[in-house]
């Protein structure tokens, strides 16, 4: 840790706003053969906002990533340790979740629907390079484009931090990429990583006037090729990380497990929901099955992160450069 290094425990509570919208946004979704189970059109039309909480991770990721990076005597001979750390941090919580899918149809007397080829794939975040396999859960494609990100910055990193001027070129022709290329994943992403790491930059007093061109950037390319949804997400980012910085007990601790929430919560509140929507005797209030699924998939999702992503976070951290 660089002397000095400013404390970061708004990004835990602005981690947790960002699981938590997705969660909602999932569970006021949610629908199955016998129709949806918030009814309500204008509650569940505003609930599609909570979507955008995966471009907040993406920001988040950008500042965290870069700011860690640049806060080390981080070097190229560095970058095999740091690609094995990532690994160690985002791969084994997300191959338990994808052994908890491969145990659901089990739970509930399916036949079981994937193939070997399929559960590679998966398990390999490289389903987008065949046309006939589908991911197991749509948030897959998104720790895809997170560990692309990882790929990426890890070795444009040194170059980022060299001169201020290889800084704007290179963020600066990354946007323009992004105009261009934007139907490839981790490029139609970009302009969410580069608001993050102009944050970081920021945070700590660096080049003021060229970070925020290149948000201002990044917004007005928004504005023009995206929905309105994600320039207020972004803008709402900038606002949390810079200047608004959340102190909360409780979305502190939330955050502390959000990637477990981020990973778990579609099989504990989901399989909660469908399995309480298709019994006879049970005939709840949607708004209690919604609150029931809520906090059965918080409590879910801390109970994985004790038995599964606190040893991954172990190992990641056992692994120096």
């Amino acid at each position: 840790m660089e002397k000095g290094k400013k404390h970061l425990g708004h990004i835990e509570s602005l981690r947790a706003l960002a699981a938590l919208i997705v969660l909602l946004f999932h569970f006021i979704s949610f629908s199955d053969a016998k129709g949806p189970l918030i009814e309500n059109e204008l509650v569940r039309k505003y609930s599609e906002f909570g979507a955008q909480g995966v471009e907040l991770f993406y920001i988040i990721s950008g500042f965290v990533i870069y700011y860690s990076l640049t806060s080390t005597s981080f070097g190229i001979q560095n970058y095999p340790k740091y690609l094995l750390k990532r690994f160690a941090r985002i791969f084994p919580p997300f191959l338990g979740t994808i052994a908890l899918i491969c145990i659901a149809p089990y739970f509930f007397g399916w036949p079981f629907p994937y193939s070997a080829k399929q559960l590679l794939e998966n398990a390999t975040l490289s389903v987008d390079l065949f046309k006939d396999t589908q991911w197991m859960n749509p948030i897959f494609v998104t720790l895809k484009v997170e560990f692309l990100f990882y790929l990426v910055i890890g070795l444009l990193v040194i170059p980022l931090h060299k001169t201020i001027w290889s800084y704007a070129l290179i963020t600066f022709s990354a946007l323009i990429s992004a105009y261009y290329f934007h139907s490839i994943d981790l490029v139609h992403n970009i302009p969410f990583f580069l608001i993050g790491i102009a944050c970081s930059e920021i945070y700590r007093s660096r080049s003021l006037v060229l970070n925020y061109s290149l948000i201002a950037a990044c917004l007005v390319f928004l504005y023009l090729i995206f929905p309105m949804e994600d320039v207020v997400i972004s803008v709402i980012g900038v606002v949390f990380l810079l200047w608004v910085k959340i102190k909360s007990i409780w979305l502190e601790s939330i955050g502390k497990f959000s990637y477990s929430l981020y990973l778990t919560h579609g099989f504990s509140g989901g399989l909660f929901l469908y399995y309480c929507k298709n019994q006879r005797h049970v005939d709840w209030n949607p708004w209690v099955y919604f609150t029931c699924a809520v906090l059965g998939a918080i409590v879910f999702a801390y109970c994985y992160y004790r038995v599964i992503e606190q040893r991954s976070i172990r190992w990641s951290k056992s692994i120096k450069y």
